[in-house]
């Protein structure tokens, strides 16, 4: 059982977080239950209850756009009905607009980066990317891609790459999650939850090729992910299975290092 604390003046209260569908919202002279974590909280803050934030947890970090319109507030937001760790997010913008959003951690992570924000000590500062600078005609190239393909339209896509591994397996990691949980495909959520790293979950549901460069899942709903490891010696070939790859990286080559 987790258990979210909450105060009024002198007065304790909190949600008892007690596994599926169960979240029991206590005050200093009633309870109440609820079936969802949102309604617990509301019915506390009626009583002019407010949410203890802890000062040493992702609770209470404070981000800010990189255009610096935007601001993010984020605190512990209990669980969800399947036990995962939600977090809250306060946004607020400068045009007055508020809203609050729960997000899983993996979730929270990827809508952070995908708009931009950053912890605001940190914006404004130069940014460090963990990616080599693009040289044209290197023969060292060295890309992680996660591909996703339609099974049903028989086409593929790059989701994103990386010099990095262990993010791109990461990210097809979150899109299983997010099937899973949409479909509430019990079998698959208990594997997830299995897996201590996103390579645990290849190992279990997919595919792991001997020398680590290629690693896939498949039947994930109409849609199968891949990563793969693009280097100059087969940037050729994966060219010819996967446009986008060309797409991206035929600039790393000059042309006459390469006959198409």
């Amino acid at each position: 059982m987790k258990i979210i604390d909450y105060k009024r003046g002198n007065d304790e209260g909190g949600i008892l977080v007690n596994g599926k569908d169960q979240y029991i919202a206590v005050t200093a002279s009633t309870s109440k239950k609820f079936k969802s974590l949102r309604g617990a909280q509301k019915f506390l803050e009626s009583y002019g209850y407010k949410e203890v934030r802890s000062k040493h947890s992702i609770g209470g970090t404070r981000y800010r756009s990189k255009d610096r319109n935007s601001r993010a507030e984020v605190y512990p937001g209990g669980q969800d009905e399947y036990g995962r760790d939600l977090f809250r997010v306060e946004l607020r913008e400068d045009n007055g607009h508020v809203e609050e959003l729960y997000m899983t951690k993996t979730k929270l992570n990827r809508w952070l980066d995908q708009f931009g924000f950053k912890p605001d000590s940190q914006v404004g500062q130069a940014r460090k990317s963990k990616r080599s600078p693009r040289l044209r005609g290197r023969d060292d190239i060295d890309w992680w891609v996660a591909i996703e393909r339609n099974n049903a339209r028989r086409t593929n896509s790059m989701l994103d790459y990386s010099g990095n591994k262990e993010d791109m397996l990461d990210l097809v990691m979150a899109q299983v999650d997010d099937y899973a949980y949409n479909h509430n495909d019990s079998d698959l959520i208990k594997s997830i939850d299995r897996a201590k790293t996103a390579e645990d979950l290849f190992k279990r549901e997919g595919y792991i090729s001997k020398d680590k460069e290629e690693y896939s899942i498949s039947d994930i709903g109409d849609k199968s992910f891949e990563v793969l490891h693009v280097t100059a010696e087969n940037f050729e070939k994966l060219s010819d299975i996967y446009p986008d790859i060309y797409d991206r990286f035929k600039d790393d080559f000059d042309e006459e290092d390469i006959d198409y």
